[in-house]
């Protein structure tokens, strides 16, 4: 078996498998209320302790610095151990906002992919500096999320990125309880972002572990001077992969194969699957707006010896959606090839010696931008699923939104909606009204949304899984949406968005 076909067949098995301390030193009192540059401009630290995180204004191998008013950025680890006598450090990058407005809020990106580090989401299209795959010049990001907000990127997963320490987790909800951790360490160093909004953000998996850590903040939020007040999942793993992947998974490639080229007797094989597994049928009927009620198991793939699990030609549909694909097309955006890394070795960045030390790290610390999943949860995750408590967070949140490219195979966006349509949140079940309303942004049809009682489905068009990088502006418009900037997502709103990126760009 070669490397690429392990790759992937493991990536299938382990998206299969899923579904299915204190600071020491004394600490400055903290500020009810956020302290802002004279003028009204960005906030300001002037703790002690934060000294020992600022990050060189321009980063090795980056010929401007990282925001354009030259304000300092912070870096390094906090500790986030439970028990006193365990040594657990998660890592962060800290990017304040560009102007007073963005300034008000914190917006915290939790990990990436199943087991990766969030420096992926920072330097693949959501902080202010961009980097290609191939080695090329970064360049300045003119949809940087930090015009709209704080940012926060977090590694908290024990032996991903540059976290440290011995400790372990069962489940996503030990690493919401990380989460809260590190927020409680954080405001110790920057106790200048007490009082301000803070928002979640997860991709792909982390959508799991950020609803939990949602969860887990709202139940010590007295605890906490940040005010949690809702969360972005983009392109997550939400629900049971009935729902959320094999549904979906044949009229994807049906839909898509001038992409995947299989050739008549592949795509036989597989429709014969679906139709003998009833996947596509079940897509078909329970896919209603709105929902006939509680979706049941989908019978026909069960196997009648080992219910709940799938038959083995059942089973094996989504993996010969994988392993069927040409070996060079990338799963992650169907139309964007050059952004292919099946095997997460292609950002390598981090592993420098010299942006080791501009991030405040001892020594050269060995890189990989994904950890394996059994190394996180050698015997799984013993959490439910995020659907389960999502519409606990719902309920106390002002926004929550679920944005999800069209161009992502690993999780086709109608078994993401098929997913929402069987959760109940605020007394009713899934959206009443269909994916109607057109996305507008810069005058442009971006894609479609739905919004109601508190939770906004977003489906961005010519998109794959990471919207940030394949569509910037969309992306922080619908930031900007989350934040309570905008009220809505159509025009003239986001079309006066465009106006205000355009006069803010940096010279």
């Amino acid at each position: 078996m070669d490397c690429l076909t392990h790759t992937r067949l493991s990536f299938f098995l382990l998206l299969t498998a899923i579904s299915l301390g204190n600071l020491q030193a004394a600490t400055p009192h903290a500020s009810n209320k956020p302290s802002q540059a004279p003028g009204g401009g960005p906030i300001t630290f002037r703790s002690p302790l934060a000294k020992a995180f600022v990050v060189p204004q321009r980063l090795p191998g980056v010929d401007f610095p990282i925001q354009q008013r030259r304000q300092l950025t912070y870096a390094g680890r906090l500790n986030i151990a439970t028990d006193p006598k365990q040594t657990a450090e998660a890592f962060f990058w800290m990017i304040p906002a560009d102007n007073a407005r963005g300034s008000k809020h914190v917006t915290m990106w939790i990990n990436g992919l199943h087991a990766c580090s969030s420096l992926y989401g920072a330097f693949r299209g959501s902080s202010p500096i961009t980097m290609s795959l191939d080695g090329g010049k970064p360049v300045k990001n003119p949809y940087s999320w930090t015009r709209s907000s704080n940012v926060i990127y977090l590694d908290v997963l024990p032996k991903v990125g540059f976290t440290r320490g011995t400790y372990s987790v069962k489940g996503s909800s030990d690493v919401g309880v990380l989460v809260v951790n590190f927020l409680k360490s954080f405001l110790k160093v920057f106790p200048e972002m007490n009082g301000l909004n803070l928002f979640l953000a997860g991709y792909s998996l982390s959508g799991t572990y950020a609803s939990y850590a949602a969860q887990k903040i709202y139940a010590q939020q007295s605890q906490l001077g940040l005010k949690l007040q809702g969360m972005l999942l983009m392109n997550a793993l939400i629900a049971a992969s009935d729902f959320q992947m094999y549904a979906a998974t044949t009229k994807f490639v049906t839909e898509n194969n001038d992409v995947f080229k299989f050739d008549a007797a592949k795509l036989q094989k597989l429709l014969a699957t679906d139709k003998q597994c009833g996947f596509s049928e079940y897509l078909k009927k329970f896919l209603t707006y709105p929902p006939s009620g509680h979706f049941p198991e989908i019978t026909k793939a069960l196997d009648p010896s080992n219910p709940p699990w799938f038959t083995p030609d059942c089973m094996n549909l989504y993996s010969q959606m994988y392993m069927g694909a040409p070996r060079d097309l990338n799963l992650w955006n169907i139309h964007d090839p050059a952004s292919a890394d099946t095997n997460y070795t292609r950002f390598n960045y981090p592993g420098r010696a010299d942006v080791q030390k501009a991030f405040n790290l001892a020594g050269v610390q060995p890189w990989s931008f994904c950890s394996q999943f059994t190394n996180i949860f050698p015997n799984d995750d013993d959490s439910g699923l995020a659907t389960e408590i999502l519409p606990d967070v719902i309920r106390r949140s002002k926004r929550v939104v679920i944005m999800h490219g069209e161009w992502d195979a690993t999780l086709p966006v109608e078994g993401t909606r098929l997913a929402i349509q069987n959760v109940t949140w605020a007394g009713k079940q899934g959206f009443q009204k269909p994916l109607t309303t057109n996305l507008i942004v810069a005058g442009k049809q971006s894609g479609k949304y739905q919004s109601e009682r508190g939770l906004t489905f977003v489906q961005v068009a010519k998109s794959g899984a990471m919207v940030a990088h394949d569509q910037g502006q969309v992306a922080l418009t619908v930031l900007d949406y989350l934040l309570g900037n905008i009220g809505i997502l159509a025009y003239p709103v986001s079309s006066i968005l465009s106006n205000r990126l355009h006069d803010e760009s940096p010279s």
